[in-house]
């Protein structure tokens, strides 16, 4: 026989016996069914703890009142949550309205924490710099330890209690993106970006700043020089599956939450030390900033790793996780778990670690993992909060239309109209350009000329999808599924022509109206060997084979060059005229007198094209008579004009 709470005030029994006399001390029982019962007032959740059934005494148990909305609505708190130290004291807050008891334990010693609804505190007049803590939870019977989820530092699985104004400090961030088609996004991964480089702390955070003879620069300059303006790092929060202090191995992208708060120490070089960690991505953040490159850092509120280990589920059971309407799970996220953004206190854990990375670690942006699984209200006060600490802070996420429980409300690409401060991954421009995820058709780049009108579109910002430019995020690849390369590969195309369609659509990317997003190593022509999910592959097959030198790195940087300079010609659809004809694209946009004249060619046909104006822009070498000149290439050729 057992007993569990299902809201604030019913009670529901499992039992094959008849139910003769049940009693809750204090309470007044209504029988409404077979087995449920409800009360005369709302049960205390934090003390009640057995029921009296048929003269034998049970456990009252938690069921299914954590994930009501009357939980929900009843038990919030507003402040601060966490730990606060100073040398003087150090006061504990942690939200649990569940739990019978709460000892916290700080270097082995054991102090009582005492709950004012609905949250346990405690202040300790003590200097605990530096000593480790964790936190002895009741909920029904035995005490369980739980890391604190709102812990700003994790060494070696346990929590410390630092004072973060030793930290390096950091200066304002001097990245001011006004318009986010202004910006040109890179995606990295923190050891991919520096495994195959000459540099001391291969695969760290250390080795991001330290100077590579190949390059003669960082790998941060180098990314600076292509004309990037952020540097998008795959996530850099604590995450699970990989080795802190044996970094080979294990290898993971890092889309394993753990904590929110803390940075991931797989890519320090001291992850022992509490306080290495902190410093050492704020380095990069620092360098990052003095060559005037941003950090956006890659975040995942859709799940958690392990949502039995996850600490919330220990503090208050359920509560952090979505449930349908037979209180299972949901598993839009296919990583077992979904979290429940829609909840108040889940919202402010999201929103608080968002804070605290932009108040404390100056980033620059936040790319959303799976962001069609959030919802829309905390989405906007997200924006609403972080704009108030960096007005120029971008936002941008996964807006894919997945299998949710709220649709009406999802930050979807359906709903970006209710979204005006986020831009979302335009599957649209990546599939009519490169073909399907998986090889089957190809796009435009190699010859697809079927869906022209489609191209139309994305060269103008989408406007099929999108109500404003700065919402498409123009990209062929990014850290997820086959590179454009690998997935060319399929077609059974021949690697020299892979390399000139790849040439074309880093130039498309430049030249339509968004924000273009650029995969680290696509410049050049990166393969993971077929791999479409490699996100724990080994380190050898993600680590980018860097090449810096080439026409195809020249052509990169100059056409970016062309976009900051013409930035204007980039944001206003009505300035821009497409023709189609003989299997030529002209693109033409015009503003404030001056004219560019993109021509864009998916083939080999041998073609001579008659121009005036100068030729500012070839993706493949020409030979230039007076008045025109000779296409034998897939490529983008840019004409300058003036009215």
């Amino acid at each position: 026989m057992k007993a569990y709470v299902d809201n604030l005030n019913l009670i529901r029994v499992e039992t094959n016996e008849p139910i003769n006399k049940i009693l809750l001390p204090k309470y007044k029982l209504k029988k409404i069914s077979d087995n449920l019962y409800e009360t005369d007032k709302e049960i205390e959740l934090h003390l009640r703890d057995e029921i009296v059934i048929n003269e034998v005494a049970i456990p009252l148990l938690l069921g299914n009142v954590t994930i009501t909305n009357e939980f929900d609505q009843k038990y919030r708190y507003d402040g601060t949550l966490g730990y606060k130290y100073s040398k003087e004291e150090t006061s504990f807050k942690i939200f649990s309205p569940v739990a019978k008891d709460i000892i916290i334990v700080i270097d082995e010693l054991e102090y009582q924490m005492k709950y004012q609804q609905p949250i346990w505190h405690l202040t300790i007049n003590e200097d605990l710099l530096d000593k480790k803590y964790y936190y002895k939870i009741k909920i029904e019977d035995t005490y369980e330890a739980v890391l604190d989820p709102y812990c700003f530092s994790i060494a070696e699985g346990e929590c410390y209690i630092i004072d973060f104004s030793k930290t390096i400090k950091l200066d304002k961030t001097p990245i001011k993106i006004k318009e986010y088609a202004d910006a040109v996004i890179y995606e990295g991964h923190v050891r991919d970006l520096t495994l195959n480089l000459d540099v001391k702390n291969k695969g760290l955070f250390k080795g991001l700043t330290e100077k590579s003879k190949i390059l003669n620069s960082t790998i941060l300059d180098y990314i600076k020089n292509l004309g990037i303006t952020n540097l998008q790092l795959l996530p850099v929060f604590d995450f699970e599956d990989v080795d802190d202090l044996d970094k080979e191995k294990y290898y993971n992208w890092g889309y394993n939450p753990s904590n929110y708060f803390s940075v991931e120490g797989w890519y320090s070089k001291n992850p022992k030390y509490p306080y290495a960690r902190i410093n050492e991505f704020k380095s990069v953040i620092s360098y990052a900033h003095s060559i005037k490159l941003g950090i956006n850092m890659d975040v995942v509120y859709n799940h958690v790793f392990n949502h039995e280990t996850y600490p919330y589920n220990k503090i208050v059971p359920n509560y952090f996780y979505r449930h349908d309407k037979d209180h299972k799970m949901t598993n839009s996220s296919y990583c077992g778990n979904d979290i429940e953004t829609t909840r108040f206190m889940v919202r402010k854990l999201i929103v608080d670690s968002l804070i605290h990375f932009t108040k404390n670690y100056k980033i620059d942006g936040y790319r959303f993992d799976l962001m069609g699984l959030m919802d829309l209200e905390t989405m906007r006060e997200i924006e609403l909060k972080l704009r108030k600490i960096n007005p120029y802070i971008m936002l941008y996420g996964e807006g894919w239309n997945m299998d949710t429980t709220i649709k009406e409300v999802a930050a979807n690409m359906s709903n970006q109209h209710m979204l005006d401060g986020y831009a979302h991954f335009n599957d649209f421009f990546r599939d009519t350009l490169k073909g399907d995820l998986h090889g089957n058709n190809k796009g435009y780049l190699n010859g697809n000329n079927k869906n022209i009108d489609k191209v139309f579109k994305l060269l103008v910002g989408s406007p099929n999808l999108f109500d404003s430019i700065n919402k498409s995020v123009n990209y062929i690849e990014c850290h997820d599924n086959l590179t454009a390369f690998d997935r060319m590969l399929l077609t059974k195309t021949k690697v020299d022509k892979i390399k000139d369609y790849l040439d074309f659509g880093n130039s498309i990317i430049a030249i339509s109206m968004g924000i273009p997003f650029y995969h680290a190593g696509q410049e050049s022509y990166r393969s993971k060997e077929g791999d479409e999910n490699s996100y724990k592959s080994s380190e050898k097959l993600n680590a980018i084979k860097w090449n810096f030198k080439g026409q195809n790195i020249t052509n990169f940087k100059e056409i970016l060059k062309i976009r900051k300079k013409y930035l204007d010609h980039y944001k206003n659809p009505s300035d821009a005229s497409i023709t189609y004809n003989k299997k030529v694209l002209r693109y033409v946009v015009e503003h404030n007198g001056i004219i560019l004249e993109h021509i864009l060619i998916n083939d080999y046909k041998r073609r001579k094209i008659k121009f005036d104006g100068k030729l500012i822009f070839k993706n493949k070498e020409v030979n230039i008579k007076k008045d025109s000149f000779i296409i034998n290439k897939p490529g983008v050729y840019i004409l300058l004009k003036s009215r």
